[in-house]
């Protein structure tokens, strides 16, 4: 967590309230704060900070489903990026759709170099999150990773480290994010969508929070069109995975107040661009 970045902490039970740093704090070279936390001002709920993460969940926030108890693993977390995420999408869509593609479109979509907080939601190693604060190019601003693992969290930041970026990660749930109302420029989502349960509160979340020019780019799996791919996506189900039709999906967005801009489907993968706004227009994806 860095210095920059406390200004724009909200308590997620009052998020109009802005989180109040502790004095008595562990700070790095680099001014990291490792270690302390942060209260709220009305609430006087007290956050920890450890190993450099704010964790506004606590001990008692438990996986929900199968897939987010494997996701709390640390062996997930060392091999999500390691392992699968590099090849995840080319398997999905059944054609090449690799780090090449998927994330100068990302960060073209998101542009980040207008300034102001970019958030990465629900952001596992935080591969997003190191998108956008590179496509930063140096202007004013934050990049934050949410997150409900601990070990995707610590694994991520230590890949921001690596990289020597400047990242605040909090481990957080999508349906109550840690900002102010209209305060966030950029919100991204990749994959997570279909794990993270209550879709329609973390797609309210989204609209709360995305500034009037702010922009979300989700990228999501839709239901499968073959039968073998429904089958797999139906044992999924039990695991706490969803799926959605491509029109269910986007009425979702429209319910949650939010407006599709732009859209490309690739198989199951979709990649949305999202504003805030009332309506969505009819667009036909492209494939």
């Amino acid at each position: 967590m860095y210095p920059e970045a406390l200004a724009y902490l909200r308590c997620p039970r009052h998020p109009a309230v802005p989180l109040v740093l502790e004095e008595r704090r562990l700070t790095a070279a680099d001014g990291a704060i490792l270690r302390g936390g942060m209260r709220c001002a009305q609430c006087r709920r007290r956050y920890p900070i450890t190993e450099g993460i704010l964790d506004l969940l606590g001990p008692l926030a438990l996986p929900a489903t199968a897939t987010q108890l494997t996701n709390a693993l640390p062996l997930t977390a060392w091999g999500y990026e390691r392992v699968w995420r590099p090849r995840a999408l080319s398997l999905l869509a059944g054609q090449p759709l690799g780090y090449t593609y998927e994330l100068p479109l990302i960060a073209g979509l998101a542009a980040p170099q207008r300034g102001g907080l970019f958030v990465d939601v629900a952001c596992s190693n935080g591969l997003y999150a190191r998108t956008l604060e590179q496509a930063r190019a140096g202007a004013v601003g934050v990049t934050f990773g949410i997150d409900h693992s601990g070990p995707m969290l610590r694994q991520a930041r230590a890949f921001a480290l690596s990289e020597g970026l400047r990242i605040n990660y909090v481990r957080a749930t999508a349906q109550a994010l840690p900002f102010a109302a209209q305060s966030v420029a950029g919100l991204t989502m990749g994959g997570s969508l279909n794990e993270i349960g209550a879709v329609d509160r973390a797609l309210a979340e989204w609209r709360r929070t995305l500034a009037p020019d702010g922009r979300g780019v989700m990228m999501n799996l839709v239901q499968a069109e073959r039968w073998v791919g429904r089958a797999v996506q139906g044992m999924l189900g039990y695991a706490g995975v969803s799926f959605w039709s491509l029109d269910d999906l986007n009425r979702r967005y429209v319910a949650a107040g939010l407006r599709l801009r732009a859209q490309w489907q690739y198989g199951v993968v979709v990649f949305s661009q999202l504003t805030a706004g009332a309506t969505a227009p009819r667009l036909v994806p492209h494939s």
